[in-house]
């Protein structure tokens, strides 16, 4: 008899709607290179059945991406994320800057720019939009080289030790 009232009670919770009500995110996480570089990330919102909506914030101080000493970034991104059923959409903003050397010995000081960079996945593949500005020149992002757009993924795969 008890297995019957345990089965019924399992029914009647995964059958409630009100059992998966909006949940509230609060997560940070902090990552230290080896040469005392530092990526603070945290993140903030709700996630319910079948959406989301949250906010995160990165900081790179002196952060060496590859931990190689020769280069290391500083700046601050936030991105926004919103889920339906349907869509994702990230927009992004905020500025980083890649400053040292790159694997020739090459002065390297770069500055990459994200203004309302908006990421739409809809099930046909993403779709860009916005502005990206690479030291100082603007460039529509959903005219961006196939080239640059995977330099523009690699800057946002920070947003992965969240």
């Amino acid at each position: 008899m008890t297995r019957i009232a345990w089965l019924a009670a399992l029914a009647a919770f995964s059958l409630s709607s009100s059992a998966f009500a909006a949940l509230t995110l609060e997560r940070s996480t902090t990552v230290t290179d080896s040469f005392g570089g530092k990526l603070a990330i945290s993140t903030n919102g709700s996630i319910e059945i079948p959406g989301a909506d949250t906010a995160t914030q990165v900081a790179l101080l002196n952060f060496h991406p590859h931990d190689k000493q020769t280069l290391s970034a500083n700046g601050s991104l936030a991105r926004t994320h919103e889920r339906s059923s349907e869509t994702v959409t990230n927009t992004y903003n905020g500025s980083v800057t890649l400053s040292g050397t790159d694997k020739e010995g090459k002065p390297v000081s770069d500055t990459l720019a994200l203004q309302n960079v908006q990421v739409v996945r809809d099930g046909s593949g993403p779709v860009f939009s916005g502005t990206v500005v690479f030291n100082g020149t603007s460039i529509d992002a959903a005219q961006l080289p196939e080239a640059a757009k995977q330099r523009l993924r690699s800057v946002l795969r920070l947003f992965e030790f969240d």
